[in-house]
């Protein structure tokens, strides 16, 4: 446990995505609460690696899972209905195993359902935040600033069951600081899964799961992309 939480302790904000993930048209007149883990990539990895800051060279598609450039995250959100079609999502984001480590950040988007109650689009925007401030074992403090557009295509083939194909294209600021600045891009695709529990169906179970690719400071890695979040 010592050693785990040492090499989180060193951990660079996980950026995940799709940020915004709407499973259909939703709830018009009720907030949404959802609570659960989703993983990606930490984009600040290669210029770290550069630096000398990790634990060996940057691994790329060699290593897929390797810590330093691919985290888990605790992922907090609300969706607040504005009307009936247009939703305003708040999102929280941190890494977490057992107490808290450094790598937080915060993301705000917008999302508008096209369609029906069976089949439709849901396109939205997102902008977020994100760093280590300086706490953990390197010199260097890393930090993201990014937006990021998603379309969800949703089909609920039965009541209480969503189920979405969601691309995502994401850009982002990747500082190190003193003296790094770059540019790195994340897009990819998930499949996801957004099922009710309980006969009020207002509990809902979500699963999502697919690949990404990030691009940044001359490297570029695929990202495997898992998630699981209660909602209510």
């Amino acid at each position: 446990m010592t050693g785990v939480l040492a090499v989180l302790a060193a951990c660079t904000p996980t950026t995940t995505g799709p940020m915004v993930m709407r499973m259909g048209p939703g709830m018009s007149n009720e907030r949404f609460y959802q609570i659960g883990f989703r993983s990606g990539p930490r984009l600040n990895a290669p210029q770290l690696s550069e630096r000398g800051e990790l634990d060996g060279a940057f691994q790329g598609d060699a290593k897929p899972f390797n810590s330093e450039q691919w985290g888990i995250a605790f992922d907090g959100a609300v969706t607040l209905p504005l009307d009936e079609r247009l939703s305003l999502h708040v999102g929280l984001q941190g890494e977490f195993f057992l107490a808290p480590v450094p790598g937080y950040g915060l993301y705000s988007g917008l999302s508008y359902y096209i369609g029906s109650q069976t089949v439709g689009l849901a396109p939205a925007f997102a902008v977020r935040g994100a760093s280590d401030f300086g706490l953990g074992d390197t010199d260097s403090t890393s930090s993201l600033f990014g937006m990021e557009g998603t379309c969800a295509f949703t089909v609920h083939p039965e009541p209480g069951m969503s189920l979405g194909l969601v691309p995502f294209f994401g850009v982002n600021q990747s500082l190190v600081n003193p003296g790094s600045q770059v540019t790195s891009v994340y897009y990819g695709a998930v499949v996801a899964a957004q099922i009710s529990l309980g006969e009020a169906g207002k509990s809902k179970l979500e699963v999502s799961g697919g690949y990404g690719r990030a691009r940044a400071n001359g490297s570029s890695w695929n990202v495997p992309i898992a998630g699981v979040r209660g909602g209510r």
